[in-house]
């Protein structure tokens, strides 16, 4: 077993032990917490060394409650923001949201879209994984739409892919799933989606705007994916947790062949006290993660790149 290399650097986050409903993510420099479900907790900024940018909780005139799905930092020290709101009548909207220290810079609705995941390019455009829903949000409205989208602030939706006639997962399986089911990553020549419903990992290459799909084998029974980081080199890692009777922790790379891709595992540990391993995402080429949601410390370690890789 190859191992996870020392952490080259570490730091405190404040949101990493906080109480409540909330999730982080690190990437462009920054690392970003918000609220996720019906929001009880703002979005938050830092920078690397752990200091507070800025803090902000997103409300719109008429709403009644707002929901948080994801949340991704900029290059340019902002955070987009994925999320619902409810007005006291019952209607609902779905936007996606860029927040600064001056508060909602620019919101796109993106209604009957509901996203799901966002992740941010070098450029400063949107991606989205997500489904449409009906006006009561209790069904899709049609089978075919594209579950993956490009946004820019300035000139709404510009690109689409993923047809939802083709993402099939197993009967009785979500397609939105749990909230560690799917994961969206931004490179600098790809967007990379892991689907967890379907095992598939989905690279968009922004050049050609095309899609390619690839099969990844499922995990051993009772594991899941915590969290994905994307490498400027392009290797693709995960975290994965198995809770319970005899559980384990540990990161994982993965490794794609002719016949697909596999996780494999670069270290492999009993979770002791919830330390479980949470990927919130890569700097470079390092990954950066915690031991569990409620340990202040996030820690650097240098990728181990998959043999044959430049």
């Amino acid at each position: 077993m190859p191992g996870l290399p020392n952490p080259g650097y570490q730091a405190d986050f404040t949101p990493l032990i906080a109480n409540g409903n909330h999730a982080v993510a690190w990437g462009k420099g920054h690392l970003v917490s918000f609220g996720f479900g019906e929001m009880k907790e703002p979005v938050v900024l830092f920078d690397k060394t752990g200091k507070s940018l800025f803090e902000t909780f997103p409300t719109f005139e008429n709403a009644r409650k707002t929901y948080g799905h994801d949340a991704a930092a900029t290059r340019s020290g902002m955070a987009v923001f994925a999320g619902s709101a409810t007005t006291a009548d019952g209607a609902s909207a779905d936007f996606i949201a860029e927040i600064g220290n001056e508060g909602i810079r620019h919101v796109i609705r993106t209604s009957p879209f509901y996203p799901l995941k966002v992740c941010v390019t070098d450029q400063g455009t949107v991606w989205a994984y997500g489904e449409e829903l009906t006006a009561d949000r209790a069904a899709e409205p049609r089978v075919h739409y594209p579950m993956l989208r490009e946004y820019s602030f300035d000139k709404g939706e510009l690109r689409t892919a993923l047809d939802r006639a083709t993402v099939r997962p197993p009967s009785g399986v979500p397609i939105g799933g749990a909230h560690h089911d799917a994961f969206l990553q931004c490179g600098a020549k790809n967007v990379v989606l892991v689907s967890g419903p379907t095992n598939e990992l989905m690279e968009y290459e922004l050049s050609t705007s095309h899609l390619t799909r690839t099969a990844i084998a499922p995990l051993p029974d009772g594991f899941y994916l915590t969290g994905i980081a994307l490498t400027d080199s392009a290797e693709l890692y995960a975290s994965t947790l198995k809770p319970g009777v005899g559980a384990q922790t540990g990161m994982l790379r993965l490794q794609r062949d002719a016949s697909g891709a596999q996780w494999k595992t670069l270290t492999m540990v009993s979770p002791h006290g919830g330390d479980f391993f949470l990927l919130m995402g890569s700097d470079g080429e390092d990954l950066v993660y915690s031991r569990g949601r409620h340990n202040a410390t996030a820690f650097w370690s240098k990728a181990l790149k998959q043999e044959g890789a430049k």
